[in-house]
């Protein structure tokens, strides 16, 4: 099932919030007739200086801006002063978002966020007053929005209420059958069916014998790559709607990317029995592409149980032999959560899995929109301006529209021009590609190869490595792990958002069912946010509303492993400021 952008965007906790886009022919506006920026630069100044091109109108409500530094976007930065008229528009500016409790036609089409009904009067809620007469279940939920188990509850939030048979608890703690309720990783295990119940048909890989095949470290997190003058392009959370478009413009450049796949998550079904899902992974290893595991439904690795974290791991193995015949011996953990302590690596090393990292963050998964996806563009132009660079193991995600139509060209044309290549990950560390995947009931792809390199786990990855000058160097042999949402440390009630007589706070909290509770005691607050606060300051109302869902995306990715000392710590990044996060 093919998910909105609005579900996209909470996914990538991001905040739920919706946006508007031009719907306007922008053929009809005379810059469609003159040359449009190939790279994001326009007008006769700064870095359009010689260029003459315009911003493309297509990209923002308005048009784009042209800077007076030359690049297009829609910010004040770019349409305020020193704008350049001639090359794009000067009075654009980005969207602003709705208020995420109001919805429907009478406001702005809103659509209400996963599991709130949208009433007949145009507000989101998840009580029969939403749900019931009148609701419009085109901007919400309706007739699964408020479930038959009695108040419709469930989960930790709800003193461990179970679901009746059949139906899901979603994040927020409420029954019901869509995938709102049922996708993973937001589906609440134990309280009733999640998508990751699914097992794909086969025998279990679960006992397969696993000798660690050649020189690639098991027991390190591997950030970047031992061959020089490549980048080894790795996509995350695919395959989806976009990667086809992917492939092709891979194909064009003659480059090569590592796909780290997961199984079962976002709604998007099994990927071994989901059309078009196998034939997009098929044609991944037709064209020398490398396929890994991003486990079965992006469950953070090291708030689970060992168990669990195994059974998310051979899931993904069954499906993968489903399709390919064979399955991967490369991972990259979800959310970059796999600790020591935990007994993640162990049990990575147990299944013969490399974990695969990055050190270059294209960011694109916070900058998802038209209006955003110049700052990944930055990102990649900057670092790859590092002359003392030799290399780069980079991240994008292929479920991000903006990432595959408009990040993917511009960053092959810059490794291009550096004179570099686009390679798997594999191909970057010098494996070769019989250890790169196992075949059910034996050791990997040839037989002669797991012979005689079953023992060895020397690493062949750098220890120390600076990559631009907001980098810091970074180590291959321990790693600092965090939860995956940023947001500002709350361990006590305190103002998070504080305008006009309204104080939104978020209370802390010490375990799961802390954490959902304050989540919702949050969402209670926020709608009262513009009542309180006045319409003068919904701009800080959907702050604190987005705040709210970030809460709730951290509950969800914390497994029982829950504090808001934790949750205060998250988002102050890693190895230079690139950040967590990553889904």
């Amino acid at each position: 099932m093919q998910l909105t952008l609005l579900q996209i965007l909470a996914g990538l906790a991001i905040g739920g919030r919706s946006y508007a886009y031009p719907s306007e022919d922008w053929t009809l506006n005379e810059f469609g007739k003159r040359a449009l920026t190939p790279d994001n630069t326009c007008g006769t100044l700064g870095a359009g200086s010689g260029k003459n091109y315009t911003c493309d109108p297509k990209l923002a409500q308005g048009g784009g801006c042209c800077s007076a530094s030359g690049y297009c976007g829609t910010t004040d930065a770019y349409c305020g002063a020193g704008c350049q008229t001639a090359w794009g528009t000067c009075s654009g500016s980005e969207s602003t978002p709705t208020d995420p409790n109001i919805c429907g036609p009478l406001n702005g089409n809103n659509i209400c966020l996963s599991g709130l009904c949208c009433s007949q009067a145009g507000y989101c809620g998840n009580t029969t007053d939403y749900c019931g007469t009148g609701c419009q279940s085109q901007f919400g939920d309706c007739t699964t929005g408020a479930p038959s188990n009695g108040d419709g509850t469930c989960g930790l939030a709800f003193n461990n209420k179970i679901c009746p048979t059949g139906q899901c608890c979603s994040a927020a703690g409420y029954c019901g059958t869509t995938e709102d309720y049922c996708q993973d990783p937001s589906c609440q295990l134990g309280f009733g069916k999640c998508d990751s119940d699914t097992t794909p048909a086969g025998t279990s890989t679960l006992n397969d014998p696993r000798p660690l095949l050649g020189k690639v470290s098991y027991d390190v997190d591997i950030y970047d790559c031992v061959q020089n003058n490549v980048v080894a392009l790795t996509y995350d959370d695919g395959p989806y709607l976009y990667t086809s478009e992917l492939l092709d413009v891979l194909k064009s450049y003659g480059f090569k990317a590592t796909f780290f796949i997961t199984g079962n998550n976002l709604g998007k079904g099994p990927i071994d029995t989901t059309a078009p899902y196998p034939s997009i992974i098929k044609r991944m290893i037709t064209e020398g592409h490398q396929v890994a595991s991003h486990t079965w439904s992006h469950y953070s690795l090291t708030n689970i149980t060992s168990a669990l974290r195994k059974q998310q791991m051979v899931k993904n193995e069954r499906a993968f032999a489903n399709i390919i015949g064979k399955y991967p011996t490369y991972m990259r953990p979800p959310y970059s959560n796999c600790t020591e302590a935990s007994g993640c690596w162990a049990d990575m090393k147990a299944l013969g899995y490399h974990r695969i990292y990055f050190d270059l963050d294209t960011q694109d998964y916070r900058n998802p929109l038209p209006t955003q996806i110049q700052n990944s563009k930055d990102i990649v132009r900057n670092l790859l301006a590092n002359n003392q660079a030799g290399d780069y193991l980079s991240i994008q995600h292929d479920i991000v529209q903006q990432s595959v139509t408009n990040l993917t060209s511009y960053y092959f044309g810059l490794i291009q021009s550096k004179g570099w290549k686009g390679v798997t990950a594999g191909e970057c560390l010098n494996d070769p590609q019989a250890n790169w995947y196992r075949v059910p009931g034996g050791a990997s792809t040839t037989s002669a190869t797991s012979s005689k390199t079953s023992t060895s786990t020397t690493s062949t990855t750098s220890t120390s490595k600076t990559t631009s000058t907001t980098s810091t160097s970074k180590t291959t042999t321990s790693k600092t792990t965090s939860t995956s949402i940023s947001i500002k440390p709350t361990p006590t009630p305190s103002c998070v958002v504080k305008a006009g007589k309204f104080c939104g706070t978020i209370d802390a909290f010490g375990d799961k069912k802390g954490c959902q509770a304050s989540s919702a005691n949050c969402f209670q607050q926020s709608s009262n946010c513009l009542a309180q606060a006045g319409k003068a300051n919904k701009k800080a109302c959907d702050t604190y509303a987005a705040d709210c869902q970030r809460l709730t995306q951290y509950c969800s990715s914390c497994g029982f492993v829950c504090s808001s000392t934790a949750y205060g710590k998250v988002g102050k990044g890693r190895r230079g400021g690139s950040g967590r996060g990553h889904y």
